[in-house]
């Protein structure tokens, strides 16, 4: 019979258009996909997890922190293709099911290299939400609550989206609230991700802190990253 298991996947492209090599880049002293890493090893739900990269130096660097890497194939090396990150996934399973013949993965977590702050119990209570109760994804999410404009269709004048400036509450009383899916966790039941993709039908939420939140994107998030991190080091390495 097979093991069912748990299977956390790290993506990181050796190419970036926002910051170039920026799964390299140093958050305190360690590169960026290293933090990913640490967070899966730290993880207690994680069974096994890995460093998918087209990049060899990325490679080589994930498996100085301790994780097992794979290639992949040229057209999941960029970014230009739908669900490009979902197909990397299926192919990453169905190749790493192949290897292991005596493992079958039942969940995949998705963890992206650019949430270095990412709260570790974050990833556990995503797994649990799957595995254990009635859900057949989970995902990150932090609470915002930003009164939020979008440019008409003119190009020049705005619109509020989700509020009436003419029919202000204070913020704390306002009817609506949103969350803001930080990708910094995902789970997902293999089935699930192999129908449909990463977000089911019935999807569950893990709230994490807006400080955890920040994606990696372009400098000024890196800048930002760098500076929480320093500042919250001793909590985050905990």
């Amino acid at each position: 019979m097979k093991k069912n298991i748990s299977l956390a996947i790290i993506p990181a492209r050796g190419g970036s258009r926002g910051i170039p090599r920026k799964n390299l880049e140093l958050i305190g002293e360690k590169p960026l996909v290293a933090h990913t890493i640490e967070h899966a090893k730290k993880a207690q739900n994680v069974d096994v997890f890995l460093v998918n990269s087209d990049d060899a130096e990325i490679r080589a660097v994930a498996e100085s922190y301790g994780a097992l890497t794979m290639d992949r194939p040229d057209m999941y090396a960029h970014d230009k293709i739908l669900q490009e990150v979902d197909l990397l996934l299926k192919w990453t399973v169905e190749t790493y099911e192949k290897a292991h013949p005596e493992e079958q993965v039942d969940i995949v977590a998705l963890l992206y290299p650019t949430a270095p702050l990412r709260d570790v119990k974050a990833i556990d209570k995503a797994i649990e939400l799957v595995r254990d109760q009635d859900y057949d994804s989970a995902l990150s999410l932090y609470y915002d609550d930003s009164y939020l404009w979008q440019i008409n269709q003119d190009g020049k004048t705005v619109r509020p989206t989700n509020y009436d400036p003419n029919k202000r509450m204070p913020r704390q009383k306002e009817s609506w609230n949103q969350w803001v899916e930080n990708k910094a966790v995902y789970a997902i039941k293999r089935s699930i991700l192999f129908e449909v993709g990463r977000i089911g039908p019935k999807t569950g939420l893990v709230e994490m802190d807006k400080w955890r939140s920040i994606d990696i994107d372009n400098p000024s998030d890196l800048e930002l990253a760098r500076a929480v991190y320093k500042e919250k080091q001793d909590e985050l390495d905990s």
